[in-house]
């Protein structure tokens, strides 16, 4: 008897292990499916590029020294010739009086030997034959002497070049604009030909990108780029124009190390009135360098090998079928099919999906 129950309970675990493969293997396949569009494709590859002003002046000390005073801050608005940095010019003040009292004490001798030779009594003792011919001479080369002069000529051009070395110090603004960049501090000393700050002129903007020498034979003035600023709330989209292209390329290190050859690109950004852009954003740019329209496009990633060629999945009343195509024009992440499909078709994204096979049911 236990052994009947025993065959019975079997014979039904067989049956429902059965039915429930039998339910698996036609219950229809759930996955992501794409309508093949028609689209354009295009060839593309992305630049970081910076928001610069349209004239950016920078401005360096000559001579440097001792800051005393800095006469603007970040984000003031100056005018051509606005003084800006005063430096500390005691020392040169000090240099200045010491060559004034020098040039004094000369003018002072010239004066002295003016009085001490009396050429017109020179003159009388000479026609009276109390004053030898070489002595009377010796008396006109004495008061005619260059001497005096040359040495008060060489102290006034000393003096004139230590006011003009304060006219250099003391920096003014070269042109009309914003200040930016300022990274000094007052009682700073700052040696010669360090810069002090940037002013930002012209009230435009542009974009400067670094693009690889490799891609830049593909960058021609005047063609239009996308931009993209990220922002909190999503990412801006605007466009922009080739203006200019640097004549030579520069090393430029990766974010990987790498040593790399770029050329600069000027791009001039179409700005609405709501986006906000300021000199040292950061803006993406995507050049494209070949585009096609109206194609048939999938994603790269449903294809596979198939009979020396590729192939996709389909759907077809209502079961996944395979279908051969060939591939045309491709990008980094999509390819149009030439043949094998029409607009419209099921394709199932995912060509490595458990349970995929030809006939299988597809949830629609």
């Amino acid at each position: 008897m236990k052994k009947k129950w025993k065959i019975i309970l079997g014979a039904a675990f067989g049956i429902v292990a059965i039915i429930m493969a039998v339910v698996q293997y036609t219950r229809p396949l759930e996955t992501d499916l794409l309508t093949v569009p028609k689209e354009d494709i295009a060839k593309t590859f992305r630049e970081e590029g910076v928001v610069r002003a349209e004239k950016e002046t920078h401005v360096y000390t000559i001579h440097g020294g001792k800051i005393s005073t800095i006469s603007v801050r970040e984000g003031d608005k100056v005018e051509q010739g606005d003084s800006l940095v005063t430096f500390d010019n005691q020392e040169i003040l000090y240099q200045i009086q010491g060559l004034q009292g020098q040039m004094r004490s000369i003018e002072a001798q010239k004066d002295l030997q003016e009085l001490t030779v009396d050429i017109e009594t020179m003159k009388l003792l000479y026609e009276a034959g109390a004053l030898s011919q070489k002595e009377f001479e010796d008396a006109q080369n004495t008061l005619n002497s260059d001497y005096y002069p040359a040495l008060i000529s060489a102290v006034r051009a000393q003096i004139n070049q230590l006011n003009y070395q304060i006219t250099q110090k003391n920096s003014s603004s070269p042109v009309a604009g914003t200040v930016a960049n300022l990274t000094i501090k007052e009682g700073m000393v700052v040696p010669p030909g360090s810069p002090l700050m940037t002013i930002f002129s012209g009230g435009a903007y542009v974009i400067e990108a670094y693009v690889l020498t490799q891609d830049a034979t593909s960058v021609k003035p005047g063609m239009t780029v996308d931009l993209i600023q990220d922002n909190k709330s999503g990412d801006v989209l605007f466009s922009g124009t080739v203006d200019l292209i640097a004549p030579s390329a520069v090393e430029k290190v990766s974010s990987l190390g790498l040593i790399e050859q770029r050329l600069k690109v000027t791009i001039v950004p179409q700005l609405s009135p709501d986006l906000v852009l300021k000199p040292g954003y950061a803006v993406n740019v995507d050049f494209t360098i070949d585009k096609q329209e109206s194609q048939l496009v999938v994603p790269k990633t449903v294809l596979f090998p198939f009979n020396d060629g590729d192939a996709l999945w389909l759907v077809k009343d209502g079961k996944a079928v395979i279908q051969p195509v060939k591939k045309g024009f491709e990008n980094d992440r999509d390819v149009a099919i030439m043949e094998g499909l029409v607009e419209g078709d099921l394709v199932i994204l995912n060509p490595k999906m458990t349970g995929l096979a030809e006939g299988k049911r597809i949830k629609i």
